[in-house]
């Protein structure tokens, strides 16, 4: 069943349930449905038809599920922006989208007003704030009369467009249909034992696809949500006392953060009982758990996919350091290059295709406006994650590494190759070479190896970085030099940096938010 079907029925037969908590306040099932069906009423009465893309750059708020179900409502399609989005990758998803209105947070209008000035087609609400002159107030959309369910809303259907991180220069548009993060949902919530009684904490950011799979699960499994606005490492566990969580979804750069804070006696005083992660260190793994009462149930997955493989949630027939079992809608293995699928103990890339469970739904995993993308994403009937792993002979996987030039800092992939063209076309660089250097994180930072035509300084460059992609993206470490080891088409051989030993030795390290704080 499609998942803001499910909501809508749920909020029928139990309105007065809390469903969401956020900044204090309650809202009930009843409520949100209603937000939601006047977002349907709002945009049918804008002329939009069925199909259409309607886009959200928020911060996490409950007006983001309203917009999230209520475009679903219509009949139309959710494209989550990233928040940090800026430039040229802003402009770039809009247009591929093909987004015909955009929700946007109202304190970002200002960073974002040239952009979208140059797509004067796209319609902009401004949600959280005051309206600028040429936009349209919240306050319209809450107002408007409650639409009805479109009959689109049903299995098969596209309910989202949400792009990848990008593993190459550009980030691709995967398609998800409804019915397929339903089932998954409905899986994860039997497979860690969540029930009505249950509080999902959602601290990732709304737009990613993590924190819609948190958002199902809670629909799935008849909960309720503490919603928090973004994650802090200092206020953590007191607002998840405060809020009654008992589960979370974590990222391994958080678990890191949340472990490195110094110790106190209330720290297994919490009521979290359940942390499902991606990427959690495996040396600091069961230290976490003690120290905070929890278990953490270590899984992974793709953007493609939602969640492929994940550890049992009983302690004693998981294994720690590995990404678990592969759950019962997919097959997953450890494939070589020919397609030849590799015993025990041999690493090769990770595979899936669906099962009998999800024949029909994940068969139609797709990019958007991409068929070759497409093919190669199933080339031989398998998915292609692009990683690297191993199987052990219990069926255990263990994730190696990214088979791909990718950087990955702060839950998101960052390609290479997209900051060196950003950088390339400064007038003071000649040659670019952009590398994940290991952060104390346990993730990595962006090391940018810089060849200058003149003398300049990091922290212009990083001032020019900041005006063309997500701060996300922008290299706090460069490391300036004569040249560059290149092979005979100019192509900088990165292999040959890295046996060098210690990338950033001679690097200057600059603080890429206060020069983000300094730039209009």
């Amino acid at each position: 069943m499609p998942l803001p079907r499910r909501f809508f029925e749920m909020a029928e037969d139990r309105p007065e349930e809390t469903f969401l908590l956020f900044g204090g306040h309650e809202l009930s099932r009843s409520a949100l449905a209603t937000a939601a069906l006047r977002v349907s009423g709002f945009l049918r009465g804008l002329g939009l038809g069925e199909g259409a893309r309607i886009g959200a750059m928020l911060a996490n708020r409950p007006e983001f599920l309203a917009i999230w179900f209520g475009a679903n409502a219509a009949g139309m399609t959710l494209v989550p922006y990233n928040a940090a989005l800026r430039g040229d990758d802003l402009a770039y998803q809009l247009r591929h989208s093909k987004t015909e209105i955009l929700f946007v947070e109202a304190a970002l209008l200002p960073v974002v007003a040239g952009t979208l000035q140059d797509h004067e087609h796209v319609r902009v609400v401004a949600v959280g704030g005051e309206a600028p002159e040429g936009t349209i107030p919240w306050a319209e959309v809450a107002s408007s009369a409650p639409g009805s369910i479109s009959a689109r809303l049903r299995d098969g259907e596209i309910m989202e467009i949400i792009y990848t991180s990008g593993t190459t220069s550009r980030p691709k548009g995967v398609v998800w249909r409804f019915g397929l993060m339903s089932m998954i949902s409905e899986v994860l919530v039997r497979h860690i034992g969540l029930g009505s009684s249950d509080r999902l904490m959602v601290v990732l950011p709304l737009f990613h696809g993590n924190a819609q799979l948190s958002t199902a699960m809670t629909i799935m499994s008849g909960g309720s949500m503490l919603l928090v606005p973004r994650f802090s490492t200092s206020q953590f566990w007191e607002t998840a006392r405060r809020g009654g969580a008992t589960e979370v979804n974590l990222l391994g750069p958080l678990v890191t953060m949340l472990h490195n804070q110094p110790p106190s006696e209330d720290d297994a005083d919490n009521p979290i009982r359940v942390a499902f992660s991606a990427a959690t260190p495996a040396p600091i793994h069961e230290a976490f758990e003690r120290r905070f009462g929890l278990t953490v149930v270590e899984a992974y997955g793709l953007t493609e996919t939602g969640i492929n493989t994940a550890n049992p949630l009983d302690p004693a027939r998981r294994k720690v350091g590995s990404i678990g079992l592969a759950l019962p809608y997919n097959e997953v293995a450890i494939l070589d290059d020919d397609l030849h699928e590799l015993r025990p103990g041999q690493p090769g890339e990770i595979c899936v295709r669906p099962t009998g469970l999800s024949d029909g739904l994940m068969q139609q995993i797709e990019y958007i406006d991409d068929p070759e993308a497409t093919a190669r994403l199933w080339r031989g009937g398998w998915l292609h994650t692009g990683d690297e792993g191993v199987m052990d002979e219990e069926g255990f996987f263990t994730f190696l590494d990214r088979k791909k030039d990718v950087i990955r800092r702060r839950g998101e992939n960052i390609a290479s190759q997209q900051v060196e063209h950003v950088l390339l076309s400064h007038p003071k660089v000649a040659l670019a070479a952009v590398l994940g250097v290991p952060s104390t994180l346990g993730e990595e930072e962006v090391l940018a190896f810089i060849v200058p035509t003149a003398p300049v300084e990091a922290e212009e460059l990083a001032s020019y970085c900041l005006e063309r992609l997500a701060a996300f993206k922008v290299p706090e470490w460069y490391r300036f030099v004569e040249e560059l080891p290149t092979t005979p088409t100019g192509r900088v051989k990165k292999a040959v940096l890295k046996a060098r030993g210690d990338l950033t030795d001679g690097a200057v390290k600059i603080n890429v938010a206060d020069i983000a704080r300094n730039t209009p």
